[in-house]
């Protein structure tokens, strides 16, 4: 393992990416032997391909190819699988649409870090405005577009790309009154609005953030407050100005502590790991984007500026408004207020971990409001990585941010979302592999042991036994290629015509055997096998398992072979072996799975 990460590291080196020392959400990341090059090269070779795909498809690559500049706000390639299936169907089936898309994400000038401004309303190509917003918390920033949190900045020839979590989609310019309306469940808002004099301010001016009761929240209140509060119009309007902000506070710019709201005063709000509060109501949908601010929709009446302060219970947030009024959660008392991952690391003695964040500049991004996902290694998982290599993530910062940052999704995984063969992007670019095995009880990421879960108000962070090494964006050809000890098997894989299948194709687990195994086999076997392309195909799939099973996950048993059938596997104190073969070397990860290299033909 120790020579493994050492290689690893060597070849992260000589071809790291870099990541900006400036502010600290922007990981800017440029890879050496690359150079710069145009917005789609740079976007391809940092990993966001289906955008890049898109823009194929919608033929602009040539466009944004050109001098520029452009600024472009990237979606991650899992920000796509988030967007409702008939939204995205109807997008990549009209041309026109999806050019539309795509040209809402690009600015015709440069928009560096370095000028971004809360409120700025940059015109975007499609014709639309987009809304930056920077929250200052402390230290710490935070920057949304249009409430997609910017991740990292990344240069190109011809402009500059900010990475993002979300896909903007652009609507018909709609003020907040406007968007009301639309949605269809604000008819007693919009009344009361209309009855307390503030409809035109609300359409008009701004920007405002608005904490929007649906009908049926109204229709909660007790018997007889909403016709009484319409007939003191004085008092409707310090009410619905109690919903009001100053300011566009996207759910990405809330943190738990008091909004001041134009009816003077503050409504305390709870922001946390699965919800978020805003008095005595729960934000049941949020980020409705307006041209004079934002919307989040709640499912109680905010009757008073200053009440006390919500805890917030980390349980899946409801699905739906409930007409009952809203009850307190059971037990609230005891509800545990977490911390930040930042905070909790030192607090449960991962104390190599945060030195390690602190030296490379990263404790403010994981003090932020998140979500993240940490994949957390233990003191001993850094102790067991050799001197060598150690002391080269120590002496290159940029490596260090980049090794850390494969550490991090920048998004929630709770225990409950977590799924064999669950590939996620990280936080540095690269993806990676979740797998459980023997019934949910082993989990394993990137073929490292995830010991316990730890819940912080930011996220979420696990507990693993290794260090992770960005380095599994190969396929598994690719992988037994730039090791250099399978030139057999690899030959083997062409004459069978298996090769295009382990290359694209997945995700498998590889029992590899090297170049030593196939010289062991008896005189004239392999020649047999080289003149018989369907006996040697079968042979090679009784080394393949249709799914990843990393070292963690091997027990004694038998597998599931490609080719029908099973393999037997035998765990002792002295190793693995598969029929009759020993693993010499384990868990080679791989884009589409994972290799482990043996000593025999099976």
């Amino acid at each position: 393992m120790k020579y493994l990460i050492a290689a690893f590291v060597t070849l992260l080196i000589a071809s790291s990416s870099a990541f900006s020392d400036g502010h600290q959400t922007n990981h800017t990341r440029i890879k050496r032997q690359f150079s710069l090059g145009s917005i789609p090269i740079v976007l391809t070779n940092n990993g966001l391909t289906t955008l890049v795909d898109l823009v194929v498809k919608a033929g602009l690559a040539e466009a944004l190819s050109g001098p520029g500049p452009f600024t472009v706000f990237a979606p991650i390639n899992n920000a796509f699988t988030t967007v409702d299936p008939s939204i995205l169907n109807a997008i990549l089936s009209d041309i026109t649409v999806l050019r539309k898309v795509i040209a809402y994400h690009v600015v015709e000038s440069t928009l560096p870090a370095a000028l971004f401004k809360n409120e700025l309303t940059p015109l975007s190509a499609s014709g639309e405005n987009l809304r930056v917003n920077v929250y200052d918390s402390g230290d710490a920033k935070t920057v949304t577009i249009n409430g997609a949190l910017k991740i990292r900045t990344l240069e190109a020839t011809n402009g500059v790309i900010h990475v993002i979590n979300k896909v903007l989609i652009p609507e018909p310019e709609s003020n907040i009154i406007e968007v009301l309306e639309k949605k269809g469940n604000f008819t007693t808002l919009l009344t009361a609005l209309a009855v307390a004099g503030l409809t035109t301010t609300i359409q008009n001016a701004g920007p405002f953030t608005l904490f929007a009761p649906t009908d049926d929240a109204f229709r909660s209140l007790p018997a007889g407050t909403l016709d009484s509060l319409i007939t003191n119009r004085e008092e409707l309007k310090k009410v619905l100005l109690s919903h009001v902000a100053s300011g566009t506070l996207y759910k990405r710019g809330l943190s738990s502590g008091l909004v001041p709201v134009i009816a003077g005063g503050n409504v305390k709000a709870a922001v946390g790991f699965n919800g978020a509060m805003f008095g005595n109501a729960q934000m049941i949908e949020t980020d409705l984007f307006a041209s004079n601010g934002v919307i989040h929709v709640i499912n109680s009446v905010i009757l008073h500026s200053v009440g006390q302060t919500p805890k917030v219970v980390f349980t899946q947030p409801s699905k739906a408004v409930d007409s009952q009024p809203t009850k307190p959660p059971v037990n609230q008392q005891k509800t545990r207020v977490a911390r930040n991952i930042a905070s909790i690391l030192n607090e449960n003695g991962l104390t190599t971990l945060a030195d390690l964040l602190v030296k490379a500049g990263l404790v403010n991004v994981l003090s932020q409001q998140g979500p993240f996902t940490l994949f957390a290694p233990t003191n001993d998982a850094f102790n067991a990585v050799d001197s060598v290599t150690l002391n080269a993530l120590l002496q290159d910062v940029n490596l260090l941010k980049r090794v850390l940052t494969y550490h991090v999704v920048p998004s929630a995984i709770p225990p409950v979302s977590i799924k064999n063969e669950l590939v996620t992007n990280s936080l540095a670019g690269e993806s990676l592999r979740i797998n459980e095995y023997n019934n949910r009880k082993v989990v394993t990421i990137n073929g490292a042991l995830r010991l316990k879960a730890l819940e912080a108000e930011n996220g979420i962070v696990y507990v693993i036994d290794k260090v992770l090494i960005p380095d599994n964006n190969k396929s598994i050809v690719k992988v037994l290629e730039t090791k250099g000890k399978f030139t057999t098997l690899m030959t083997a894989l062409v004459v069978s015509g298996l090769k295009n299948h382990l290359d694209s194709a997945g995700p498998f687990t590889l029992f590899a055997p090297s170049d030593d195994a196939f010289k062991a086999l008896p005189a004239g076997v392999l020649n047999s096998l080289f003149t018989n392309p369907s006996e040697l195909k079968k042979v090679l799939l009784s080394h393949v398992i249709p799914t990843t099973v990393y070292s963690r996950g091997l027990s004694s048993g038998h597998l599931n072979l490609a080719r029908g059938g099973k393999v037997a596997v035998t765990v002792s104190q002295s190793g693995v072996k598969i029929s009759n073969a020993n693993i010499i070397e384990a868990d080679l990860a791989a884009a589409n799975g994972v290799i482990h290299v043996i000593n025999n033909l099976i």
